[in-house]
């Protein structure tokens, strides 16, 4: 019985230490990708205003230049894409809201990218690789945030202001849908990837809790 019962202690020693690296391990590349997204958001928004100012007036108005002001506009909502996620970056690293914050203000900038080019289909690609990039964070459901937003955007401005997201301004009634469905397949294919990174994580750290309690004793 004391064999049993030391077997079953040393089990759930083991088990314990291993959650534990799990989470410490988890925990530490959250923080480093905080890091990496509140600087490229930085870049992104300086990125945005050269568009604005060169490439944005011609998408919109044929070959004459001129600013609008709706343009700015969106340049000051682009602002706070970037502000947000630093803040909780600089004060609340590796937490659960800085990741869904940080992939809000991802989404937003590609929804600000989009616009500023006039609904450029080349435009859209920024999506795609930011949830590629939001993959870095091995949590899946960081990347259902991301979707929500986007696709939410696509609906809504596909009903009351298409030629900003779709570059028409009579586009079809389900092609907001269309996109949708892509964002999704990507989605799949990334959550699948993360899930088996987040069991190789949990194996190494089993691993290392094991060697650790052995060692222990």
């Amino acid at each position: 019985m004391s064999v049993n019962t030391n077997d079953a202690e040393r089990t759930a020693q083991i088990a314990a230490r291993a959650g534990r690296l799990f989470e410490d391990s988890a925990h530490r590349l959250h923080c480093r990708t905080d890091r990496t997204f509140a600087a490229l958001g930085i870049v992104q928004w300086v990125a945005s205003v050269p568009v604005a100012i060169w490439i944005s007036p011609r998408s919109w108005a044929g070959a004459e230049s001129s600013v609008h002001v709706h343009l700015w506009a969106v340049l000051f909502v682009g602002a706070l894409y970037v502000s947000l996620p630093l803040y909780l970056t600089l004060t609340r690293p590796g937490s659960a809201l800085t990741r869904h914050a940080i992939a809000i203000g991802q989404m937003g900038s590609a929804a600000l990218l989009i616009h500023l080019t006039g609904g450029r289909i080349e435009s859209h690609f920024q999506i795609f690789g930011a949830l590629a990039f939001l993959a870095f964070y091995r949590d899946w459901r960081v990347l259902l945030t991301a979707t929500l937003v986007i696709s939410v955007d696509h609906f809504w401005r596909g009903l009351w202001w298409p030629q900003s997201i779709f570059g028409t301004a009579t586009p079809s009634g389900w092609r907001w849908l269309e996109h949708a469905m892509w964002v999704l397949l990507e989605d799949a294919v990334l959550i699948l990837s993360i899930l088996h990174n987040r069991r190789d994580m949990r194996g190494v750290a089993a691993r290392q809790a094991e060697l650790e309690v052995v060692n222990e004793s």
